[in-house]
């Protein structure tokens, strides 16, 4: 502990001991809904609808938009969902979780290729990972619909978020 604190000490010493003005960073160009309040880093600057609201459209929603969109409100609450699932099998979660091992190179697209493809029939009869498939029925679905600003599928709202959105369905 002690090293701990005289490391820090030392630390800020010496990042005080240049008396000399450090020039300000130039900040880039603002991007609607992306560029945070410094007061509340949480809260978006952009003049369109707000997260949360009846307007928001994350379909609508500019590429860099999107992304930070995801960093900041999707990223963190289905990081969290899943380590309180599993913490073991999810103890790294990252965007690599859902959008497979090159999100980038796949441009983050959606449905995944690399999750598990999925069978409905054998997920009706609990043949094809039971426990995976309620967590994600009564959680991801409903969690992620709320995040996107979405109605979930359902019988009778086959256009709502729903489990295709994310994976494949097996031929």
């Amino acid at each position: 502990m002690i090293k701990e604190v005289a490391l820090c000490l030392a630390l800020v010493a010496c990042s005080k001991s240049s008396d000399a003005p450090k020039p300000e960073p130039t900040p880039a160009a603002p991007t609607p809904a992306v560029v945070a309040d410094a007061a509340d880093p949480a809260a978006p600057r952009n003049p369109g609808p707000a997260v949360g609201s009846p307007d928001f459209d994350f379909d609508k929603l500019e590429r860099v938009e999107k992304i930070d969109f995801m960093k900041r409100q999707v990223v963190p609450r289905m990081k969290k969902l899943f380590q309180e699932f599993d913490g073991e099998k999810f103890s790294e979660f990252t965007c690599k979780t859902c959008h497979g091992k090159d999100p980038k190179g796949a441009k983050y697209k959606m449905p995944s290729p690399d999750l598990p493809k999925l069978d409905f029939a054998a997920l009706e009869a609990g043949k094809q990972e039971p426990k995976i498939a309620e967590f994600m029925a009564k959680a991801v679905k409903p969690e992620m619909a709320k995040l996107l600003n979405k109605p979930e599928h359902s019988d009778s709202n086959p256009k709502g978020f729903g489990c295709l959105a994310c994976h494949e369905q097996k031929s």
